[in-house]
C-alpha cells in the first residue's frame, strides 16, 4: 500500500484563511452604502465561484486523507488489542 504524505494544521489554516479572505472580500463589497454594480463584476463572480468549488475539493481531499488515516489507526489498534488478548 502506498504510504499518503501527511496532511494536516497547516493545510486546513490555509483552507480557511482562503475561505476568509473571501468572506471579507465579499462581506465589504454588500456592506457598502448603496451598491453599485461595477464592470467586470460577473467575471469576478464566476471566479468566485470556481475559487469555492476548488476548495470544496480541497476541503474533500483532506477529509478523505484524515479518513484514511484514522483507519489505518484503527487497524493497528485492532492489531495490538489481538497481540495483547493472545500473550
Amino acid at each position: 500500500m502506498e504510504e499518503s504524505p501527511k496532511l494536516g494544521k497547516t493545510e486546513r489554516y490555509e483552507l480557511i484563511q482562503s475561505n476568509k479572505a473571501l468572506i471579507k472580500s465579499l462581506e465589504k463589497r454588500l456592506k457598502a452604502k448603496r451598491f453599485i454594480v461595477r464592470e467586470g463584476d460577473y467575471q469576478k463572480q464566476g471566479y468566485i465561484r470556481l475559487l469555492i468549488q476548488a476548495l470544496k475539493v480541497q476541503n474533500e481531499i483532506l477529509k478523505d486523507f484524515e479518513i484514511d488515516d484514522l483507519k489505518k489507526e484503527i487497524e493497528e489498534m485492532k492489531e495490538q488489542i489481538k497481540c495483547k488478548s493472545q500473550v
